[in-house]
């Protein structure tokens, strides 16, 4: 029976507040008698049966009621719970979870999975969603029992009749007390066979994995209130990586997905992964395209579809762009708000940079075609010829101003220079976003030095032929006499320049270490290098944060945000410049002092939350409705593929292998021959059992879910592994 008080009624808001909830402690012994009472109490009502000890996570009763209503056919529906195989997710750790590990488990489930039911034989009572006019075909008639008899008497007769049971992959329950009686046995051959061929192995994993991580948190876009937006870009690291990070963790009123592309392997394919959060580091879905695009696409059936799912399937309504390296133009064609955010000049620049004789002041198809035979800065993307990216970056154009798309430029010069070298850019709405900076570092004291001294001069950053390495090299002669340089985050590319040159280097940093690390230099000025006309540069403003003065190139944003001789000095991107510059300021204390001082002195520019404020002013959106999301449109991704294709092998093995056992126990009166092929068959079978094991292992240290790039390793150790098991089962045969 059911006190009233174990009724609960969700509140009018509720989505699912058609529905009634029962609350049933795990001891009931009559569980049919209280349902009836509950049924009748609340006519036409569905019931939503729930565990006393059942940790219940955000809209859990609406998540269920949209898969127990997705098709007609469908009577109950239950989530993800730990009590059995049949509807476990965490399968690896340590259970009964914690009640904040299960709501966060919940998230990464949510997220990482595909909106997707699966008919199950059983359902547990820990969490099920009860239809109405399923309820009352069997209500009547049902037999006094425990919770999980009843369900399963209830279970069979929707059968018969051909109604079904589903299991939902975007909900995870969880339970802290006993298991429910009988909800962890497994009788009947549907329910062996269920377990063994469980359609959650992938989302399995890929929990499991963000568990070994510590369970970062991930959003739930179309879960929440919070309106979606789509960030498109590249993952080369540096000021796009930063900026995309940033926006996220400054925009807690807004889900940012992140859609990135990256090769698979030298020669390779290409994957196309989502990220639900710009913190994220495990992706929450992936897919293979058949034909790769190298540079940028004019279109791609592939890739269109795989946006148009990720537009449907999380809810979005806006698309920031920041890069479509690797991406295809149907990125600017979507029926949603879309911005484009200029990190750089691609792809109206096919080097991405327009540097050739001089900052570029044109780029007609006959400079393409020089600048693609004779500019060594131009040598990134060569699968088009200079006609082919002609015609893409003008059906750019073209799609900017046939869809009225606005540009974001974070200094003036980007869009001057987009201008002169796409004249038809003049019509697209460009507006000024600096990039927002925020530090809580107080500027460094400036050190002093007399006109006779030496200075101590620090270059910032990764080092490349686009951010001054050879300019620097060349320089290296001249700046010897005047001072000592320390190249600080420069990569591989700082450590050789630093021993050719005979300087200090240290190759990398990270953004907590490097105030501490630039007060043990105590450096009386940074060198910036870059002989590319750089569009905003978080490297200058992190040197203007500590008070360091900066030596910069007078190109693009450089030219623009330093006034020379006031927060910074200029030159141009020649080593004699540079040589000349920095024996004039040693030999001058008093113009650097000045520059310090006017830094320590200078008011912070704007944090990343006003910059966010900024592009949330000129991409509006409101506040939505909660579980908003669409059941059963999500699709198998191709990074779970060999994950499948092990947990099949390794089944298969260990089943031949458990018969095999059998076989022997069942015949031990056999002829010695038998036993010596016996002998033989288990061994070769134990030999490629803990093979498989040896490859589960590798493969997760790999860790590619997270760790991308290792894509193409996770790829050759699986085929590796293939060649070992067909050269096995050859041996045995």
């Amino acid at each position: 029976m059911v006190s009233d008080a174990a009724v609960t009624r969700p509140a009018a808001a509720n989505a699912a507040a058609g529905a009634i909830r029962y609350v049933v402690a795990p001891e009931a012994q009559d569980f049919a008698e209280g349902l009836r009472r509950v049924a009748e109490g609340n006519p036409g009502r569905d019931v939503i049966v729930v565990a006393r000890d059942a940790v219940l996570p955000f809209m859990f009763d609406e998540r269920l009621r949209k898969a127990a209503y997705a098709a007609p056919s469908i009577a109950a529906a239950v989530p993800m719970c730990d009590i059995s195989p049949l509807y476990a997710l965490v399968v690896d750790e340590p259970r009964p979870l914690a009640a904040a590990d299960a709501v966060r488990v919940d998230s990464s489930a949510y997220c990482m999975g595909f909106r997707a039911y699966y008919e199950v034989p059983r359902i547990h009572p820990v969490c099920a969603y009860l239809r109405r006019d399923a309820l009352d075909l069997v209500l009547a008639s049902a037999a006094p029992g425990t919770p999980q008899e009843v369900l399963d008497r209830f279970v069979r007769a929707w059968t018969s009749i051909g109604r079904s049971s589903v299991l939902i992959d975007y909900l995870y329950v969880g339970f802290e007390g006993e298991p429910p009686k009988g909800a962890a046995t497994l009788e009947r051959v549907e329910e062996q066979a269920f377990v063994r061929h469980h359609p959650l192995g992938a989302l399995r994993r890929a929990v499991g994995e963000a568990l070994r991580d510590g369970l970062p948190s991930v959003s739930t876009p179309g879960l929440d209130t919070r309106p979606v937006q789509l960030h498109i870009m590249h993952f080369w690291g540096g000021g796009l990586d930063r900026w995309v990070r940033d926006f996220g963790r400054a925009d807690p009123s807004r889900v940012n997905l992140i859609l990135t592309t990256y090769r698979i392997g030298d020669n390779g394919g290409q994957r196309v992964v989502l990220y639900s959060d710009p913190a994220a580091i495990v992706p929450v879905r992936t897919w293979d395209i058949a034909r790769a695009i190298r540079s940028s696409a004019t279109a791609s059936l592939e890739y269109r579809a795989i946006l148009e799912q990720v537009i449907a399937e999380f809810g979005v309504e806006a698309i920031l762009v920041s890069s479509l390296i690797g991406h295809s133009l149907d990125a600017l064609t979507m029926p949603v708000k879309t911005l484009v955010v200029c990190h750089d000049f691609y792809p109206v620049c096919q080097a991405i940079n327009p540097q050739f004789h001089g900052t570029c002041v044109r780029c007609t198809p006959e400079d393409l075609a020089e600048c693609e035979q004779a500019n060594p800065l131009n040598r990134i993307f060569t699968d088009q010829t200079s006609a082919e990216w002609h015609r893409m970056r003008s059906r750019y154009v073209d799609h900017l101003l046939e869809r009225h798309i606005e540009m974001v430029i974070p200094s003036r010069s980007v869009g001057e220079t987009l201008k002169r070298i796409e004249p038809r850019l003049a019509a697209v709405p460009m507006h000024l976003i600096p990039h927002g900076f925020d530090s809580d570092a107080a500027p460094l004291a400036a050190p002093a030095h007399e006109a006779s001294e030496r200075l101590r001069i620090v270059v910032l950053g990764r080092l490349s032929l686009h951010k001054g390495m050879e300019l620097l090299r060349a320089a290296a002669a001249g700046l010897a006499p005047h001072a000592d340089v320390t190249i600080l985050g420069g990569g591989g590319n700082g450590v050789d320049l630093a021993r050719a040159c005979d300087w200090r280097a240290i190759e990398k940093y990270t953004l907590d270490e490097l105030p501490g690390l630039l007060a043990e230099i105590d450096p009386h000025a940074a060198i910036l290098a870059s002989i590319v006309p750089e569009t905003f540069s978080y490297t200058l403003s992190e040197l203007w944060a500590l008070g360091i003065p900066p030596l910069a190139t007078a190109l693009g944003s450089f030219r623009e945000r330093i006034s020379d001789g006031e927060d910074g000095f200029l030159f141009t991107p020649e080593p004699a410049a540079l040589v000349q510059l920095v024996e004039r300021l040693r030999k001058d204390p008093a113009a650097l002092q000045a520059v310090a001082r006017n830094l320590a002195a200078r008011p912070r520019g704007a944090s990343t939350a006003q910059m966010v404020a900024a592009y949330h002013a000129l991409v509006p959106l409101a506040v939505r409705p909660a579980a908003r999301f669409t059941v059963g449109i999500g699709r198998d991704n191709a990074l779970t593929e060999p994950y499948r294709h092990l947990n099949e092998a390794y089944a298969h093995l260990s089943d031949a292998y458990e018969q095999v056992r059998s076989a022997f126990a069942s015949t031990q009166a056999a002829e010695r021959h038998t036993n010596a092929e016996y002998e033989r068959a288990l061994g070769k079978l134990e030999e490629m059992r803990e093979l498989a094991e040896v490859e589960f292992e590798r493969l997760d240290d790999l860790g590619f879910g997270r760790r991308w790039w290792r894509a193409g390793d996770a790829e050759k150790l699986l085929k590796a592994w293939r060649e070992k098991m067909l050269a096995g089962m050859e041996k045995k045969q």
